[in-house]
């Protein structure tokens, strides 16, 4: 199907353009792309018109003469993403060099055969839909990054998850209820050579003792429950990321055969005849002080060793304040999506709410509490009253007795709240403390807080 692009009413998902005044080139072309892709034609004057009622990765481009290389210069420029193929004359080179030069993809020699003409647009398309997919999992990563933190603190524990990210070490990771333990998890097979692979999470807190057994180890077919085998978490992860979560749980009666799973990274499910091997990396998170249960007889110490090849802490969300904003932002805009609302952002109180608040419940409770005001907000923006914040959790000043200290802290929280209140804008920043844009930098720098 062909279309002109004065005739456009709607946006066309993904049509390919040609660019062409003679009006047989642009039949020509079309009739011999229109099997592979649905295919718009346009003279030169009417690209702007077409660029602006179409989606198109690739562009073809009937003639190299001065004003098709303008033109081409003129779409790199306005979409770098689009692909676009030049039709040069084959005795003159120079015009293949112009037209790279002026952002082309390609360039396509007369004469040239059907075939050719569809394999390079098809070449054109693949590429350009590889590159889209990219930029998708970019952003996803920056995405779940973003949901992470971005303050110093949490920047140092990200450090970590890229080091051990690129190793077998078991990693076992510490951080309050709501921290965002699995998450973090969870961006360590993303970051690892192994996510292609299976992301496999076991939660040991909400599955009773009698049935974590068969789900970790798996069951063999004939024992007296199963009909069939049943593969356990543990297999079912061969070749990626077991993820144990609340490891601290775990029953003293498992606790000794995952402890020579990690020994001998081999698995026996119930009533089988033979260990079976498994390739997996272990990551385990808890909430507890495992060396306390550990004292307590309660976990076992050289479990704790073999799963903490590599420790890493989260700290809370009250430990990292510039996290706070950038969170709820983050959340605010995944809840505008998914609940088709469309909030612009905090009001002054409503910022003041959140950096007030101490956050018993961490990163979950701030998720939860945006969710809850994305539902009630009744204006454009997130209100102190849409957040619902109770008294009884605001941060106390917990200020040290030395004065150093407590000028320093203060003024670290005034710098913080600034920034949050003015959204990283200088200017602003600098003009709600009353200090000039240096002073405020050396500030920026002294505290490593976050612009």
């Amino acid at each position: 199907m062909v279309d002109t692009a004065p005739s456009l009413t709607t946006k066309r998902q993904d049509a390919l353009l040609i660019i062409d005044d003679d009006s047989t080139s642009q039949r020509q072309l079309s009739q011999i792309l229109e099997d592979i892709t649905s295919v718009v034609a346009a003279p030169m004057q009417s690209v702007a018109t077409a660029l602006n009622q179409m989606l198109t990765s690739v562009v073809v481009m009937g003639s190299s003469d001065a004003v098709a290389i303008n033109l081409v210069r003129e779409i790199h420029a306005f979409a770098p993403r689009t692909k676009i193929l030049v039709i040069v004359n084959s005795e003159n080179d120079g015009d293949a060099i112009l037209a790279l030069k002026a952002g082309a993809t390609d360039v396509i020699e007369r004469p040239f055969s059907d075939e050719l003409l569809r394999m390079m647009v098809k070449r054109a398309r693949h590429t350009a839909k590889l590159e889209h997919e990219v930029e998708r999992l970019r952003a996803y990563e920056r995405q779940q990054q973003s949901i992470l933190g971005g303050s110093p603190p949490m920047v140092q524990t990200l450090r970590m998850v890229d080091r051990v990210a690129n190793t077998e070490v078991n990693t076992l990771i510490y951080g309050e209820s709501g921290t965002g333990k699995a998450l973090l998890a969870r961006a360590i097979h993303d970051r690892s050579p192994r996510s292609n692979g299976p992301f496999i999470t076991v939660n040991c807190a909400s599955i009773p003792e009698d049935l974590l057994d068969s789900e970790l180890f798996g069951v063999e077919k004939g024992n007296f429950d199963s009909r069939q085998v049943k593969i356990g978490k543990i297999e079912a992860a061969n070749g990626g990321t077991l993820f144990l979560d609340e490891i601290g749980d775990m029953p003293p009666s498992i606790q000794a055969k995952v402890l020579r799973f990690l020994q001998e990274r081999m698995v026996d499910r119930i009533a089988g005849q033979r260990a079976i091997a498994v390739d997996v990396k272990v990551v385990a998170a808890t909430h507890q002080d495992l060396n306390h249960r550990s004292g307590d007889r309660k976990f076992r110490e050289d479990l704790i060793h073999q799963l903490g090849e590599v420790t890493i802490t989260i700290p809370p969300l009250r430990e990292r304040e510039d996290d706070t904003l950038l969170l709820a932002k983050t959340f605010l805009l995944q809840f505008n999506q998914t609940m088709n609302r469309n909030l612009v952002g905090f009001t002054e109180d409503s910022v003041e709410a959140l950096m007030s608040y101490s956050w018993p419940g961490n990163v979950r409770e701030l998720q939860n509490k945006v969710h809850s005001a994305v539902i009630m907000a009744d204006g454009t923006q997130i209100t102190a009253m849409d957040l619902a914040l109770t008294k009884e959790h605001r941060k106390d000043s917990g200020l040290p007795l030395n004065l150093r200290q407590v000028r320093e802290e203060a003024e670290r929280h005034a710098v913080t709240r600034a920034l949050a209140r003015a959204e990283g804008n200088m200017s602003q920043t600098a003009n709600l403390l009353g200090v000039s844009r240096p002073t405020l930098y050396t500030l920026i720098e002294k505290y490593s807080l976050q612009r």
